[in-house]
């Protein structure tokens, strides 16, 4: 797919609704430029003939005007008072018609991306079972950031342009072909002579040396910064200075060559811009002053006019084949995350879950990424209910897709997951949905009230269980002292009552519900250390009752209160057991431990950020 099907395809989208409004605007107003141009023709020669005579005006060789008889009749002065009425209005015309035509076009490129966002929502819930949720979140951030906006970039850009920029572009070439076609080529040739020297030497001046080289040789002196005290401890007698020193000379050599090109661009165009305009002043005064019936100055004002109409709708036109390419790409990425879906069964024809009775069986799976990257490699894990797992790992996106396989989001690429003996492949999602629940920093809470972010639907949850359950989380009065209390409306990404309140809320969801597998990502620790952990508590609670508890760690009381830890290095299972066990037997373990837990370390670190 080229750039221009591509925009072609954003441009087909049923969200795409007025066209024929917008068309009109573009169209009015490519028209009305030409139209002015041969207004103010017929101006200029009212003014140099002292009043208009006759039923034509000539300008030019080939450029004829029919003059009402009206006008004619008329004192000069009357004429041209009205002439300049009309064009007045003329201008009005054009100016609405250029508000019309930009409010259209970003209405209609506003709604086709709105409609793309929509899309891009349903078509990662496809996904999702199939790349894991991850692997979309990450997609979803560069479609939106990037290229969803280029896309309605070039989409307004494009119904702004098209048809105005074509039929001002077509229109003032003809207007300057007939007045004197000669001199029409001759502005044409020029100013595309002088156009084609400023791209190459515009090539020629951004090339590798600017967009790799230097900053490369910047990154090597900041290094050498760096590492000049340590190479100082080491008595490498001006190691440091010398390296340095070379830096800095090719840096300011390639940077003097650079600034030496750039010095050359602009008088070398100046130049060619002066002799352009020498000759095609030139060719006017041979029209003047060397032939009988030479070109008049109000027809030079009308080839003057269209000529330059012409070379703005050119630039325009430039502009827009510059955002195309931009803008094609972004297409092409948006189409091809909402297209490939060909090999994704939606999830009918799955079975139900009636819990977990057995366990979670994790055979010899292996995960990839979208580019063949190892996120797991291998794994082979038996989860039991009744027990409180931990998954450390030296790699974030591991754990956290292990989780997610839990959940059925992600296909592996070797192996299988079964609950209970049934493919997790063959459950149906709402199954799922209600046997495992995901708990994180963020709750996750939606658009309503506290106790529907409680009750989940549930109505059988009574308001006795909802209170004692916040009380024994200790989040019961900072909840009761909001607006409404529990009838507060919360919203998704609501920072008002803290990391650590809305992670409590999902906690006390889970107790509620009493899910069999409980998925939680923990949230950061608080800045005073606590002794008793009332969340962990509650999830400790939860996997005596009989549920499987499955925890991404950020607190060091997790790991020691966990039955079962599982260590990963990378994609690959090195370890399993207790906390004791692994700090006794795990280099790696005892690594990660320090890394991620040791207070005092933290505690530097932050006394290294304040400083």
């Amino acid at each position: 797919m080229n750039r221009f099907s591509t925009l072609a395809a954003a441009r087909s989208e049923p969200d795409a609704g007025g066209s024929l409004g917008t068309f009109f605007w573009s169209a009015l107003a490519g028209v009305l430029v030409p139209a002015q141009v041969v207004l103010l023709g017929l101006i200029a020669q009212l003014l140099d003939n002292e009043g208009l005579s006759g039923t034509s005006v000539r300008l030019g060789s080939h450029l004829e005007l029919p003059v009402p008889s009206w006008l004619v009749d008329q004192a000069p002065l009357r004429q041209l008072a009205e002439l300049v009425v009309v064009s007045v209005f003329l201008a009005a015309i054009f100016c609405f018609a250029i508000w019309m035509n930009r409010r259209t076009a970003d209405r209609r490129a506003r709604s086709v991306v709105k409609s793309l966002h929509a899309r891009l929502l349903r078509q990662s819930l496809r996904r999702a079972e199939f790349e894991g949720a991850a692997a979309q979140q990450v997609r979803a951030q560069t479609l939106i950031d990037q290229h969803l906006p280029n896309v309605q970039k070039g989409l307004s850009l494009w119904y702004r342009s098209i048809p105005r920029s074509v039929l001002i572009l077509g229109t003032c070439v003809t207007l300057a072909l007939l007045v004197n076609p000669w001199l029409a080529l001759l502005a044409v040739l020029s100013g595309l002579m002088v156009w084609q020297l400023f791209r190459i030497l515009r090539e020629h001046d951004t090339d590798q040396l600017t967009d790799w080289e230097l900053p490369r040789t910047r990154n090597r002196m900041a290094e050498l910064v760096g590492q000049a005290p340590l190479l100082a401890r080491l008595q490498a007698d001006g190691l440091a200075d010398t390296a340095f020193s070379s830096e800095l000379e090719t840096l300011y050599r390639r940077l003097a060559v650079e600034d030496e090109k750039r010095a050359r661009l602009w008088p070398i165009l100046f130049l060619a811009s002066s002799v352009a305009i020498g000759v095609l002043i030139l060719g006017l005064g041979v029209n003047l002053f060397g032939v009988q019936r030479g070109l008049s100055l109000p027809a030079g004002l009308v080839l003057g006019l269209a000529l330059t109409g012409a070379s703005v709708s050119s630039r325009r036109l430039s502009r827009l084949a510059s955002q195309l390419r931009t803008s094609g790409r972004s297409s092409e990425s948006v189409y091809l995350y909402l297209n490939r879906s060909g090999e994704m069964a939606p999830s009918e024809q799955r079975v139900g879950l009636g819990g977990l009775r057995d366990s979670v069986a994790i055979h010899d799976v292996s995960l990839n990424s979208s580019a063949g990257d190892a996120i797991l490699s291998n794994l082979t894990l038996q989860l039991n209910p009744g027990s409180l797992v931990v998954l450390m790992g030296t790699d974030d996106v591991s754990s956290q897709a292990l989780l997610e396989l839990l959940m059925g989001f992600g296909r592996p690429s070797g192996g299988k997951v079964e609950i209970d003996g049934i493919p997790l492949l063959d459950v149906h999602p709402q199954a799922l949905a209600r046997n495992v629940m995901w708990v994180e920093p963020s709750g996750p809470i939606w658009e309503d009230t506290v106790l529907e972010n409680l009750r989940g639907g549930d109505d059988s949850i009574n308001n006795s269980d909802i209170r004692d359950t916040l009380e024994s989380l200790g989040i019961y009065e900072q909840l009761q002292r909001l607006p409404e209390s529990l009838n507060t409306i919360l919203t998704p990404g609501d920072r008002s009552l803290g990391q650590e309140v809305t992670y409590a809320l999902g906690i006390a969801r889970a107790v509620l519900h009493r899910p069999p597998i409980i998925l939680a990502k923990e949230s950061s620790p608080p800045a005073e250390h606590v002794a008793d952990d009332p969340c962990l508590k509650a999830l400790k609670n939860l996997a005596d009752q009989g549920s499987l508890v499955v925890v991404l760690p950020r607190r060091l009381q997790t790991l020691r209160l966990a039955d079962r830890v599982i260590l990963l290095n990378g994609p690959r299972l090195v370890g399993e057991g207790t906390h004791t066990d692994l700090l006794n037997d795990s280099d790696l373990y005892r690594h990660l431990n320090y890394l991620l837990f040791n207070p005092y370390r933290r505690r530097r670190s932050t006394i290294a950020t304040d400083a």
